[in-house]
């Protein structure tokens, strides 16, 4: 059975998605869980989580190696349904740092994007590449995250690199600057919130898939 984690901050930076996206899932007949701090713990032999966050794939991939895991883009990617049609609109696409690794998650993305009609655009640090999340790599990690999942953030630590708000400023700025298209689409809340820092006209994707952008 596969199990969606909505992500506690994905549902307070988009309230009406996420609503929109547990309602979708729960339609597909899969199971909707609350917060992966706890909810990683009610995972049975034989489901699959189903995530839309980054940190939350941390998680629950270090508390539970014995789970599959698969974002919900892949997921999502799979079905055959009729997607909105953005009647070819060019479109940034922005790739996170914590998911440089996932190609099979870049690959979905773009996938969904071709389906809605969207004319994809690429930074030239894309999929493996990635160097952006937004303001997460220049401030400390949640002590509680360190906690949850020891060794996946103490990899991590080498590539934090504390800032000032100021010089936080200037690199989101600095940042959205390269994004030469009216709109920029993300799939993770810290690169969302960093480009709007920036000053992009950033929406995620999952917005985009269950048109509540605006």
């Amino acid at each position: 059975m596969l199990v969606y984690f909505p992500s506690c901050n994905f549902t307070r930076t988009f309230p009406k998605t996420s609503e929109a996206a547990k309602e979708f899932m729960k339609k597909q007949g899969i199971r909707v869980e609350g917060c992966c701090r706890p909810g990683h713990k009610n995972l049975t032999a034989g489901e699959q989580a189903l995530v839309v966050c980054q940190t939350c794939t941390l998680l629950i991939g270090e508390r539970r190696p014995d789970i599959p895991l698969e974002s919900a883009w892949e997921y999502l990617d799979s079905l055959e349904i009729a997607w909105p049609d953005y009647h070819g609109e060019e479109i940034t696409v922005q790739d996170c740092w914590r998911a440089r690794n996932r190609d099979s998650l870049h690959t979905a993305v773009r996938s969904l994007l071709n389906k809605m009609n969207f004319t994809v655009v690429e930074l030239e640090n894309n999929r493996q590449n990635a160097d952006f999340d937004g303001e997460w790599l220049y401030r400390p990690s949640a002590p509680a995250n360190i906690k949850m999942a020891p060794q996946s953030f103490e990899a991590i630590q080498p590539y934090i690199q504390l800032k000032s708000p100021e010089e936080i400023q200037a690199l989101m700025q600095a940042h959205a600057s390269q994004i030469k298209t009216d709109r920029v689409v993300d799939y993770c809340t810290a690169c969302h919130t960093g480009l709007l820092h920036g000053g992009a006209n950033a929406v995620n994707l999952m917005e985009l898939l269950m048109r509540t952008e605006g």
